[in-house]
């Protein structure tokens, strides 16, 4: 009896688990809005400490951070939720259309000796229902920021509450058995992880809205925008970013252009994700590249999007909870590209 008690353990947990990922991709209506609360408060937390050390009271401090979120939202939000609608909206046509450049460009390729299937290559793309994936896309960016003021006053009042909380973390933390310095540093980490790509998103997304407008491409808010969030997924992000101006300049404007719009767009992630990220992001995230893939998958099939966009801090997260304890210490170790000693003094 006393073997056959470590694998009841295992199903046990394997079930537990199991379960909370059901309650959370049923929840995910509610999950998303929270947890991208949960992310800016993080990402603002810092410059609210930085206006009370100059003496500013809370509440003055607290409004000037939402008037400076509020501004760029207000300025571009517009655009971006009425060109999200109008692309979905077209997107029929849009779609007849680039079935027509799809089968000039093959015809192309067939005419200096390549052999192409037009065929196959629209089974392949409706297999892989690469065009919902890109209405999705859409509708999904003018959704949140539909959402966006009741995200903003979700995070004005986790803001409010934030040094309470604070208090109260610690002393949850304090009287487990998880270390409060360990805890502390969880938490800085992956504040640390969003400030960062805050910071690099931005930069991506700057570039690419000058890219688009240079060349006149349709919906150039809506496609910095993705850039933006995308930037925030792991791996595939800046493909699925990439993909939708590209198809829609070789629409409108041709393979030329649509070529020059790849190439810019290979650069901006180049220079970002392999250059200026690694730079300023310093040690890795302790997680190994294959497990920052399948969370990716694993999150987005959760929570959509949203999980996608979350996936590495919720699996920082997950991995440091494991890691405390014995009975999950070799999960820790799956996840991480280190071994259980490093995990302990990493996170």
């Amino acid at each position: 009896m006393q073997k056959a008690w470590p694998i009841n353990q295992f199903l046990i947990l394997l079930t537990s688990i199991s379960i909370l990922f059901v309650i959370m991709k049923y929840a995910a209506g509610v999950l998303a809005p929270f947890l991208i609360s949960i992310a800016l408060a993080i990402v603002l937390s810092p410059l609210l400490r930085m206006l009370q050390k100059r003496h500013i009271p809370k509440v003055v401090s607290l409004m000037i951070l939402l008037i400076l979120s509020a501004i760029p939202i207000i300025m571009f939000g517009g655009y971006i939720v009425a060109e999200a609608q109008e692309f979905a909206k077209n997107f029929h046509t849009l779609n007849a259309q680039f079935d027509t450049a799809l089968g000039k460009f093959i015809l192309y390729l067939q005419n200096i000796g390549l052999s192409v299937n037009q065929t196959d290559i629209e089974a392949m793309l409706a297999k892989n229902n690469v065009s919902g994936i890109v209405k999705n896309l859409a509708s999904q960016t003018s959704t949140q920021f539909s959402n966006i003021f009741l995200i903003l006053f979700t995070v004005a009042f986790m803001l409010l509450e934030s040094q309470s909380m604070h208090r109260k973390v610690q002393t949850i933390l304090s009287k487990s058995k998880i270390s409060l310095e360990d805890g502390m540093q969880i938490i800085s980490k992956i504040n640390t992880y969003f400030i960062i790509k805050v910071k690099t998103s931005l930069i991506t997304a700057f570039w690419v809205l000058l890219v688009l407008w240079f060349y006149d491409i349709h919906y150039f808010y809506l496609w910095a925008a993705l850039a933006f969030f995308f930037n925030f997924i792991p791996v595939v992000g800046s493909i699925f970013a990439a993909f939708p101006p590209i198809i829609l300049t070789m629409i409108d404007q041709g393979m030329m252009t649509a070529l020059w719009v790849a190439l810019w767009y290979l650069t901006i992630n180049m220079v970002i994700g392999n250059i200026l990220e690694p730079r300023i992001m310093g040690k890795g995230l302790g997680l190994s590249a294959l497990i920052i893939f399948l969370s990716m998958t694993l999150w987005g099939w959760i929570l959509g999007p949203t999980g996608m966009i979350l996936s590495v801090p919720l699996t920082m997260a997950m991995q440091f909870l494991f890691a405390q304890y014995k009975e999950t210490e070799w999960i820790a170790l799956m996840l991480s590209d280190y071994g259980i000693e490093p995990i302990k003094k990493v996170v």
